[in-house]
């Protein structure tokens, strides 16, 4: 992957190891009827998403809340330039609303994986264009300046990329959220090989808002990169007990469990508990449950189990490549 690429791409796929912190949702778009097609939306079922939205979309062209819908179904779906296309006609529709600017720059990311290096290149200013007018519009909207320390960090020079522009922007957020602004922070320091500090500003974002579960998930993110699984347990363990109804916490103790090999029996009761919930929003959808716990079976020796896990969690999601290559190799060792 050349560096355009590369650039773009983690403007969604980010390579640090924690998940982006909290801001304020995108603002309200749509009215009471968008409704039943903004709950199948959230709860993951794209494809009956855009059967509801298709049709609303072309009998109402200047709504911007459908163009959205649209783009992010198509980004759902691995659908780039569909997605650019929606989003850009949304943003032309509501040209004041920041959230739309953002999205459009992460639509331009993921369609650089696929386009030729002059237009990686086009796409980079383009997302960067995109992510200062959402700033401007919002200079709270903490996901856009997410994005944006993320561009400096794995943006090369000639496309603008700086870390100290990073740590800027970064420390423009802790003023305005102090949880937020520190794990932006801690990206920084992963991103320059310094996972120690990384760690201490978790810590530290920890010590101050001890209530705010979102430094001890990404702490736990960070131990699972280093396979300090006692760590990262007692991390995820601790943000179920600080928020009882973080359905994502009982995830992560499942994926812990899954890849250590350890507390398995507490594994596969959090996977059980999250596969009863019906995931929303950001939320690890139940395909990738199923194959957690059939992952815990496989750390069992139980590869009927494991095999029979897999095989639901492909139905689910038929496009996850990992999902199959775990049953292949379960049915080559056989």
């Amino acid at each position: 992957m050349n560096a355009p690429i590369l650039v773009l791409t983690l403007l969604l796929f980010q390579a640090t190891p924690p998940p982006p912190p909290s801001s304020p949702v995108l603002a309200p778009l749509s009215a009471s009827e968008l409704a039943p097609g903004i709950r199948l939306f959230d709860t993951g079922r794209f494809a009956e998403a855009r059967a509801f939205f298709e049709p609303y979309a072309v009998s109402h062209p200047k709504s911007a809340a459908a163009a959205f819908y649209m783009g992010r179904i198509a980004l759902d779906l691995k659908e780039p330039e569909k997605a650019v296309e929606w989003l850009e006609k949304a943003v032309d529709l509501d040209a004041g609303n920041s959230d739309l600017h953002r999205w459009l720059a992460r639509a331009y990311g993921v369609a650089a994986s696929g386009a030729n290096q002059v237009a990686q290149g086009r796409y980079a200013r383009e997302a960067k264009t995109e992510l200062d007018k959402a700033l401007r519009l919002d200079p709270k909207n903490l996901r856009a300046r997410e994005d944006l320390v993320n561009f400096y960090l794995h943006s090369p020079e000639f496309l603008g990329g700086s870390v100290e522009r990073a740590r800027q922007e970064a420390e423009i957020m802790r003023k305005q959220d102090p949880v937020a602004g520190r794990m932006m922070l801690a990206n920084v320091h992963f991103n320059q090989r310094e996972p120690e500090l990384a760690e201490k500003e978790y810590k530290t974002a920890v010590e101050e808002k001890p209530k705010d579960i979102r430094p001890r998930m990404a702490l736990g993110f960070l131990y699972q990169t280093q396979k300090r699984w006692d760590a990262a347990f007692e991390s995820f363990e601790g943000a179920r007990r600080t928020d009882p109804e973080s359905w994502e916490s009982l995830y992560q103790i499942g994926r812990t469990a899954a890849f250590s090999g350890e507390r398995l029996d507490r594994g596969e009761e959090c996977l059980r508990q999250y596969l009863a919930h019906t995931p929303t929003g950001d939320e690890p959808p139940l395909a990738g449950a199923w194959f957690r716990l059939g992952m815990v079976a496989q750390q069992r020796g139980d590869t009927a189990a494991a095999r029979k896990h897999y095989q639901t969690s492909l139905e689910l999601d038929p496009s996850n490549q990992d999902v199959r290559a775990a049953l292949e190799r379960l049915s080559g060792a056989n």
